[in-house]
């Protein structure tokens, strides 16, 4: 595997694990001030799903990485 694609992937990697990671924070954070039994639970739901499977994808991609050396 040429070293710009380890490159890119390494980098695919962090972004979508800091992207995951700052995602379910910012969720608990609006959760917290706005109360955990706010009618719009669906959003901060739909929130926590994208950050954890942004998570997921961080994990996927870099086995792949490591798939390919």
């Amino acid at each position: 595997m040429p070293s710009i694609f380890k490159a890119l992937a390494s980098i695919s990697v962090w972004v979508l694990f800091i992207v995951g990671c700052s995602w379910i924070i910012d969720t608990f954070i609006g959760w917290a001030l706005a109360g955990f039994g706010t009618e719009d639970w669906q959003m901060s739901a739909a929130g926590e799903a994208i950050g954890i499977t942004a998570i997921i994808l961080s994990v996927v991609a870099i086995n792949l990485r490591k798939n390919l050396e």
